[in-house]
């Protein structure tokens, strides 16, 4: 079933580059797709498309059965919800610690979880020590860890990533790419974007090369 579609999708910049023509693909539930592209290419202006942020395109972008393109800005607040979603800079609150961090985005995803259960989650992942730490004090590839989790433990049908492996070493791509694995197999449909070469030898998953 296809948790996401696109349709002959045309997108044109404000100075009149055209980004995408007649672009087309769907992906569907418990499994992986990879776009590829330099920057300049298209790839965050795919991801705002696909988060109802960019609307003056043409063609159709279905989302879980929804035209999003003609949702209201609520019913697209709504959507959002409702999958996972990582942008290029980590989207996370900094004054928040750890665990606090992580319970006030699964409350507005609208899921309920027990503090043992995100402590449970922390520990067996490597971060239980730092549960009390504020994220400001972390590193650029905690952040990025912790935004990981934060979608595991919400469970979405649909997740979509802008640059999840930039600026990672490649211990934490390789953690990355086995979590994305781990929620693929568990039913999520997962769409990353990549300007690093290196990240096929993490993931083998099909892949849309935007400079072809």
């Amino acid at each position: 079933m296809a948790i996401l579609n696109i349709d002959k999708l045309t997108y044109r910049l404000p100075n009149g580059l055209a980004l995408y023509k007649d672009f087309s693909f769907e992906l569907n539930s418990a499994s992986g797709l990879l776009i590829y592209g330099p920057n300049g290419s298209g790839k965050s202006s795919l991801v705002k498309i696909l988060l109802g942020l960019v609307r003056n395109y043409s063609g159709k972008v279905v989302i879980l059965d929804k035209d999003i393109k003609h949702l209201s800005r609520t019913r697209m607040t709504d959507m959002r919800s409702k999958i996972g979603f990582q942008m290029e800079e980590p989207v996370i609150f900094e004054d928040m610690n750890l665990m606090q961090n992580i319970g006030v985005y699964l409350r507005l995803s609208g899921q309920k979880y027990t503090k043992s259960e995100i402590i449970s989650t922390l520990y067996e992942n490597g971060f239980s020590g730092l549960r009390n730490k504020r994220l400001s004090a972390l590193s650029w590839g905690e952040m990025r860890m912790i935004e990981i989790l934060r979608m595991m433990m919400k469970s979405p049908r649909l997740i979509i990533c802008d640059q999840p492996f930039a600026a990672l070493d490649d211990d934490t791509i390789e953690w990355v790419a086995t979590k994305f694995k781990a929620m693929v197999t568990s039913g999520s449909a997962i769409l990353a974007t990549f300007s690093r070469p290196e990240v096929r030898d993490h993931l083998d998953w099909p892949e849309i090369d935007l400079t072809r």
